[in-house]
């Protein structure tokens, strides 16, 4: 089990470098945007990725999520039959879906933009949008063969030619054309269009849109309860960042849209784990096996994810203030919050997954309907008292509910003996380092910088302290130290045999 739980590690860095490589980025150009984009000009931006996400979250129809379970149905012998087949209906169908949003966008552009964005007259944005839904959808459908094949190498090669040449278009319209809001979207958009035919090129054999009648209806009945989910947590981003526009104006959303940048560092382990962790946790036949893995994984994701939410909160304040002008300052108090806040819709990911092991998805519309009530409750009521604090605060309490339901609902059709004393240490670490984070000394001096690196860097030794590795845990990870320490024997001295 321990094997398992390493080759998904080291899955996961696979599969999260491109990601990882995508925020660091944006955050070291970030500096450079915001120079030439006012806080106005942002939260335009913002608005359209947030149409984008969450037509891109309706439409592609929970295929992706299909394919990846049909996918691995199969004996060995007739796995690769059975590929071929769910990833041809999956793009025929995907694409027909797609067609449908674009035509929808576009038809309704002045409506939407008169709503998200102030005004009809910004309603060419609209149709940015929906030529980033189709480019992103059909790019994330496509390189999603890869981590069924579990071609690691491709999928980060190809991923990582979409970071590079997004960035770099995204630099040149901004800095050289001076498109502003239009250069800043036309680059993330224009990177994925420029990979799609790399990708499909390189999986030709799967390309051929072809519905298979026997797939449809078993993968819909599969994906469509999974809709609900999927569109909650955009639902969660569209209805704050909705309000916000509303109430506090596209100002206001601007300095949101940047807090969410520098606490999307959190959601590169988010992603990465979900983009491994769904061939991990379907690869496990034994259901016994299965529970025990779910349980360590989930163990273990709580102490790596309370360390980087304390660092980020800890931190946030003077990289904010060293990364940005005077005029997005206030974004250091919301970073802490959309990092925690973050960090919980990860656990999402592993407590749903023995409900979809067992294809039991029917009440996942239930969990996401109650996570968007509360949000929208929520934002409505703290929003108008305490701005953009009060809608970091809602998507704390939205996530919460969004875990919380999911797990109540997993346990009934596959219980997992979660390791609770274990997750409860790390989890009030990370509340002590928030409020450490709210109290430490604030700016970009000495002081302010070595006492919450200082609270950061000993988050690890007080969950040591607290006893969170047992005996056996200890044991492995002093043989894997020793194992790498020791001097590599020559090929032909090196006894072959079963692990």
């Amino acid at each position: 089990m321990y094997q398992r739980i390493l080759r998904l590690a080291g899955q996961s860095v696979v599969y999260g470098l491109s990601p990882v490589a995508s925020k660091i980025l944006a955050l070291c150009f970030l500096p450079i945007i915001v120079k030439y984009l006012e806080p106005e000009q942002y939260g335009i931006a913002e608005a359209v990725l947030m149409v984008d996400l969450f037509t891109a979250a309706l439409f592609r129809l929970g295929l992706q999520n299909a394919m990846m379970r049909f996918s691995h149905d199969a004996p060995k012998n007739q796995r690769d039959d059975v590929v071929v087949r769910v990833v041809r209906t999956t793009l025929a169908l995907t694409l027909l879906s797609m067609l449908v949003g674009v035509l929808l966008l576009v038809t309704f552009d002045r409506q939407l933009a008169d709503f998200f964005l102030g005004t009809p007259e910004r309603y060419r944005f609209i149709w940015l949008a929906a030529f980033g839904m189709w480019t992103s959808v059909i790019y994330s459908t496509i390189t999603a063969t890869f981590r069924i094949q579990q071609r690691a190498r491709a999928y980060f090669g190809v991923s990582m030619s979409n970071v590079l040449l997004s960035t770099f278009l995204t630099l040149f319209f901004i800095t050289e054309l001076g498109w502003g809001v239009e250069g800043l979207l036309l680059g993330n958009f224009l990177g994925y269009l420029g990979l799609i035919p790399v990708a499909a090129l390189m999986q030709r054999r799967l390309m051929v849109p072809v519905i298979d009648r026997e797939l449809v209806r078993p993968m819909l009945r599969f994906a469509v309860p999974t809709i609900p989910i999927a569109i909650a947590y955009q639902g969660l981003t569209l209805i704050d960042r909705t309000i916000i526009q509303r109430v506090e104006g596209l100002e206001a959303l601007g300095v949101y849209g940047v807090a969410a940048r520098f606490s999307g560092v959190v959601l590169l382990v988010v992603t990465a784990l979900q983009l491994s962790w769904q061939p991990f946790a379907y690869s496990i036949k034994d259901d016994g096996e299965a529970r025990r893995a779910y349980a360590l994984v989930t163990t273990w994701f709580a102490a790596v994810m309370g360390w980087l939410v304390s660092g980020l909160a800890l931190l946030a304040d003077p990289v904010v203030r060293g990364m940005t002008p005077p005029k997005y300052y206030e974004a250091t108090l919301i970073t802490p919050l959309l990092a925690l806040s973050a960090g919980i819709y990860g656990a999402y990911f592993l407590v749903g997954i023995g409900a979809s092991r067992v294809k039991r998805t029917g009440w996942h519309a239930a969990v996401a309907f109650c996570a968007v009530a509360v949000s929208l409750a929520a934002n409505l009521a703290l929003v108008p008292v305490f701005g953009v604090m009060g809608a970091a605060a809602a998507a704390v309490l939205a996530n919460c509910t969004l875990v919380g339901c999911m797990l109540f609902r997993a346990q009934r059709v596959f219980h997992v003996d979660y390791e609770l004393r274990r997750i409860a240490r790390p989890v009030l670490l990370t509340a002590a380092a928030l409020a450490a984070a709210y109290t430490l000394p604030t700016g970009t001096g000495w002081e302010a910088w070595s006492l919450r690196l200082a609270v950061a860097l000993g988050w690890p030794l007080a969950l040591l302290a607290t006893g969170f590795v047992n005996q056996e845990e200890r044991v492995r990870i002093v043989r894997l130290l020793r194992r790498r320490r020791a001097p590599e024997p020559d090929q032909a001295d090196t006894p072959v045999g079963p692990a």
